[in-house]
């Protein structure tokens, strides 16, 4: 670049040297019209040299300025590269010249060009965190079906076979999925669909929408907990209409006899009133644990916690529903317990041991004895209530405390159970931060377990104190 400037500038001062000798000689020819051709000549010769030694002092001043202004210029495009390859902090040195206005301005165009790209930069950031802090998984793909981006919940769906710039179809292989995209990038159209298939027992509603760029967004919400909700709002209707049916249809039976034969036997009428009456007891039962399951289950549920002793908890149950077992011929009996304290409600945790024992006492009387007591482990007290009876199979261990669940139906019924009390009793032990479970091998009996937190008694003390003033 420098000698193409000075290659021009030489070239000037060379045109403007012959244009000098011209007009010096056109004036001599006028101003010597008539004198001798000596003189003329010598004068012309004298100007043609004070020409040439004005360009020889040229040439140094044409280079000193073709360097600068070269320097100057090449700094400009080396400013220029440094912006395009993504460097917007550089800057152009400014001098008091021609040059520093148009230095000033691509500065002051850089300094705007950076502003604007952290601008951006800050908003792609907050969109990237607010779309990884979905519970929804994305993913966003090109007009040729290539990922362009996934959030976080995707990736954790997807696994590692998700990146970008990958083909969705070698990413997913979910047809449900991959249906919805295809159809919104071919028809431009909002597509919906429903995953059942993406990830083992997970079930996602799926919404692809074309992107006004190109391409196409797909957004998978997982409805699993829904559809599970629903079905046991199902489920617990039907259970519910099928466990009154039974006592309903008993109780019209029995009452459309009465009432079609008026002159029937004392003895007769006695039996009938008195199937009738049972039944009535099953519904009554039923309802007061519905009732009692609902009000569990509830987000308004309180519990009115203080600190126990857990030997001191297993001591009132055993006192307080002693009379459970007192015509059944089932030994009650207490297999110790330790010191450490609970956090517990007392009425809750009477509630706990009454169903655990009533169960044991339907299910497991023939063993002729019933244990409760509790064991300290790291940071829990592990209470249990262990029957001697035949025992529950294994198979049945893991949904024992489902609703409605029965391990034997015919016998449940018989004996007055409506399958809701040790769904209450898990229920109640979860509210207290507890966990519970069943453990049996047949023939040789049932123990349950439910397991609550240990509590320092500082802390209880703190506790009891709060409560106090509250």
């Amino acid at each position: 670049m420098t000698r193409k400037v000075f290659t021009k500038l030489l070239g000037l001062f060379a045109l403007l040297l012959i244009f000098h000798t011209a007009v010096m000689e056109l004036v001599f020819r006028q101003m010597l019209p008539a004198g001798p051709v000596d003189t003329f000549h010598r004068l012309t010769r004298e100007a043609l040299w004070s020409g040439l030694i004005a360009l020889a002092a040229a040439l140094p001043v044409a280079a000193w300025v073709a360097f600068g202004i070269t320097g100057r210029l090449r700094q400009v495009v080396e400013f220029a590269h440094r912006i395009a390859a993504g460097d917007l902090t550089a800057r152009l040195r400014t001098e008091d010249d021609e040059l520093s206005s148009m230095e000033a301005a691509l500065n002051q165009t850089a300094e705007q060009l950076g502003q604007s790209f952290a601008e951006i930069e800050d908003r792609r950031q907050e969109l990237a965190t607010m779309l990884n802090s979905m519970q929804e998984a994305v993913v966003a793909v090109t007009t040729e079906g290539q990922v362009r981006w996934s959030n976080s919940v995707m990736q954790r769906i997807a696994g590692t076979q998700i990146r970008v710039g990958r083909s969705l179809v070698h990413s997913v292989r979910d047809p449900d999925l991959l249906a919805c995209v295809k159809g919104a990038l071919e028809t431009g159209e909002v597509m919906s669909g429903r995953s059942s298939s993406l990830k083992p027992g997970r079930i996602f509603e799926i919404n692809a929408a074309p992107l006004p760029s190109g391409g196409a967004i797909a957004v998978l919400h997982d409805v699993t907990r829904v559809e599970a909700a629903e079905r046991s709002r199902r489920d617990f209707i039907a259970n519910v209409s099928h466990e009154l049916r039974t006592p309903l249809t008993s109780i019209q039976g029995y009452v459309e006899t009465l009432i079609e034969a008026p002159m029937a036997s004392p003895e007769t009428a006695r039996e009938f009133l008195s199937v009738i009456q049972k039944n009535a007891r099953r519904m009554s039962r039923l309802t007061e644990d519905l009732l009692a399951l609902a009000g569990v289950e509830s987000p308004d549920y309180k519990l009115t916690r203080q600190p126990m002793r857990a030997n001191a908890l297993v001591a009132d149950a055993l006192e307080s529903l002693g009379g459970l077992i007192v015509d059944s011929g089932v030994e009650l009996e207490s297999a110790g317990a330790p010191n450490d304290l609970v956090q517990v409600d007392p009425d809750a945790m009477n509630q706990v041991f009454g169903n655990l024992i009533e169960n044991a006492l339907k299910y497991g009387g023939t063993g002729q004895k019933i244990r409760v007591g509790a064991k300290k482990m790291d940071t829990d007290v592990e209470f249990f209530v262990q029957d001697f009876g035949p025992g529950i199979a294994s198979e049945h261990l893991d949904r024992i405390f489902e609703r409605f669940y029965r391990v034997d139906k015919a016998r449940s019924r018989e004996s007055g159970g409506t399958g809701l009390g040790l769904a209450i009793v898990a229920q109640i032990v979860r509210a207290h931060g507890g966990r519970i479970w069943a453990e049996s091998e047949l023939g040789s009996g049932a123990t349950f377990w439910f397991a609550l937190p240990v509590v320092s008694s500082a802390a209880s003390l703190d506790t009891a104190s709060k409560a106090a003033s509250a």
